[in-house]
């Protein structure tokens, strides 16, 4: 699942995508659990299978399948809660990255509304009256960031360790070559 082009690629750009006042809090937030947890089940999912050469979806994608999610007659008929409705679609829909995707957002939006993660949630300072429809939009745009920024990193941590598997093999021909 690759990242899309203007995902942030270094720490730096991360903190600038997510209006975190410096590096130490880009990296904060990195180490915080509940962060760890969603993109390892997003990882277990998405990223072991064949699939990793796909787009990540855009954000608004992302926020337009919640929304429709959170709107269907099947969630407010049913009293489901969000996240059992995109884990099942999850369950369905194993190969399709919208609701992997939108399952890690939801779990990262559980941790910016947390008492933990409130840290992180910086939206723009220029608008003070903001309709929640619109934080909601920003809050998704910075997610999908960040989401991209793990898989460029999970995608880079593989490569390397691609390079070293094949230094390894490739000294040991040399050190067996008889002739």
């Amino acid at each position: 699942m690759s990242a899309p082009a203007q995902a942030p690629k270094t720490m730096d750009q991360l903190q600038a995508a997510l209006r975190l006042k410096d590096k130490s809090k880009a990296e904060a937030l990195l180490k915080a659990h509940p962060v760890k947890e969603a993109f390892r089940k997003y990882m277990n999912r998405c990223l072991s299978s064949d699939s990793t050469k796909r787009e990540l979806p855009d954000w608004k994608k992302v926020d337009e399948y919640l929304l429709d999610k959170r709107m269907s007659a099947s969630a407010r008929g049913a009293g489901k809660v969000m996240k059992e409705i995109v884990a099942k679609e999850c369950m369905d829909k194993a190969y399709d990255p919208l609701p992997h995707a939108s399952m890690f957002a939801l779990r990262i939006m559980t941790f910016l509304k947390s008492e933990e993660g409130e840290a992180y949630d910086i939206s723009l300072e220029n608008h003070s009256i903001w309709h929640h429809r619109e934080v909601q939009f920003d809050r998704c745009k910075r997610i999908m960031n960040l989401l991209g920024f793990l898989v460029n990193q999970n995608r880079e941590m593989k490569r390397n360790r691609e390079l070293k598997r094949d230094r390894q093999i490739q000294e040991k021909m040399r050190e067996n070559n008889w002739i």
